[in-house]
């Protein structure tokens, strides 16, 4: 998330269809605004009792106990959610936001700050006011006011005119401060709700998260200050919810036949990030050598341009497509929203065919997991981890994994289109990685 300096050019203007996101989302929040404001004022309305029924009713459940998805907040999440990914992109494009894959790197700790905390919750550790912020899509927009909130610190070190050390001793000194700001909040929270458990994880996770942060500065080298501050807030928070969910362990410790699923769920992903990194590391070195990015087209090239230009035309093309295929491989964007898919099919499949009990909540996946059921009854499958039916979810996230790598391979992005390509990797990363991670700390620690 380094900031850049804008650059004039009619290609950096808003598309047409960015434009109309962000008029969708200004709707859907006065919708929301209208609807809050008509019951506030006891008015019956169908917006206000549409909004409890789908929305506000499910929230306030999962965070007194375990409620589910419903057909219409699914359909209505999976709409604003692309519409904040092409909204953002818009924002961050205008703000000037570093739209490399080092932003990916520094926004990635968040995605466990989220993890954690979801878990956390899912334990019933918070109070009853901060609960329903740790539920969706209350985590999300909790987890963006940290974001902001840093990145806002980084900018304005950025525009500060202090310089060397002095600069970067603010910017450590501003992460410690945001990093005690969580610890007190969610501190404060469980402590209220569950006087018994011991703080001292959580402490000793703040601390070494500080301490980190003093001791980073050779990340200074990969993050600008917008990213460092970014990733070392996300870092800090992580380390705090993971003190207290060590805490939680401590004092009910997991059974031992719900620690093995960690390793297989964390690490098939894993090998896979590996594997593809190291496919493609060389491609990516010698395209970067020549200031080359597969998918990325120069300044002032739009996709349609490129696929007509020929070799002669365009000679940094020839350079590109023998070494496109195994590049995009070796892109975090692109290898973590794979591994993402995997983990959470390996993490649904494992959690429900192999600790009886468990079930899914989400409309679109539990269609996918009667679907396997009915497949299992028509072929006569009993096998004990197939008989659920979750074997075919599990398919269809590592043929979503494959359909993820080939959409970045085929897709062109212009140079004003690279903060959607980085949003569009990021959402996938996320509605992968974050439910898998969470399913598996639920099923080890058995909450």
């Amino acid at each position: 998330m380094a900031i850049r300096r804008p650059v004039n050019n009619p290609l950096d203007e808003a598309h047409p269809y960015e434009t109309w996101a962000i008029n969708a989302l200004l709707a859907v929040f006065l919708l929301i605004f209208l609807g809050l404001g008509l019951e506030w004022a006891g008015i019956e309305n169908f917006l206000s009792e549409s909004l409890n029924q789908y929305f506000i009713d499910p929230i306030r459940g999962e965070s007194t106990g375990d409620s589910g998805y419903n057909n219409v907040n699914t359909l209505t999440y999976a709409i604003v959610l692309g519409l904040f990914v092409v909204a953002l992109s818009a924002w961050l494009r205008g703000l000037g936001i570093d739209p490399t894959d080092t932003t990916v790197l520094a926004l990635l700790p968040f995605v466990t700050w989220a993890v954690f905390g979801e878990v956390a919750e899912d334990a019933e550790m918070f109070g009853a006011a901060l609960a329903p912020y740790f539920v969706s899509p209350g985590i999300h927009f909790q987890a963006a006011f940290w974001v902001v909130l840093a990145g806002a610190a980084g900018i304005s070190l950025d525009r500060a005119e202090r310089e060397g050390i002095s600069q970067k001793n603010d910017l450590e000194t501003l992460a410690a401060g945001l990093i005690l700001m969580q610890f007190v909040v969610y501190a404060s929270s469980i402590a209220g709700k569950s006087g018994d458990l011991s703080l001292w994880p959580m402490l000793l996770g703040a601390i070494a998260a500080i301490a980190f942060a003093f001791w980073s500065r050779e990340l200074s080298d990969l993050f600008s200050n917008v990213q460092r501050m970014v990733y070392l807030t996300g870092v800090g928070g992580s380390l705090i919810f993971f003190g207290a969910l060590a805490a939680f362990a401590i004092e009910s410790p997991p059974a031992e036949d719900r620690v093995w699923p960690l390793f297989v769920v964390i690490g098939v992903p894993a090998a896979v990030c590996y594997w593809m990194y190291a496919q493609g590391r060389d491609a990516v070195a010698e395209l970067s050598s020549q200031g080359l990015v597969a998918g990325i087209l120069p300044p002032g090239m739009t996709d349609d341009e490129y696929r007509k230009a020929s070799v002669e035309d365009f000679p940094d093309k020839g350079v590109i497509e023998p070494l496109r295929s195994r590049a995009i491989m070796a892109q975090p964007l692109v290898f973590l929203a794979v591994a993402g898919q995997i983990l959470d099919g390996l993490a649904t499949w494992i959690g429900i065919d192999g600790f009886p009990g468990l079930g899914e909540k989400h409309v679109a996946s539990q269609g996918v997991i009667d679907a396997g059921l009915w497949v299992n009854e028509k072929m006569g499958i009993e096998h004990g981890m197939l008989d659920e039916g979750v074997w075919l979810f599990a398919l269809v996230k590592v043929g979503l994994a494959g359909l993820i790598y080939y959409v970045f391979y085929s897709l062109n992005f212009e140079r004003r289109e690279q903060h959607l390509r980085l949003l569009i990797g990021v959402a996938m990363l996320v509605v992968g990685m974050a439910p898998g991670l969470r399913d598996v700390g639920r099923l080890t620690l058995g909450v």
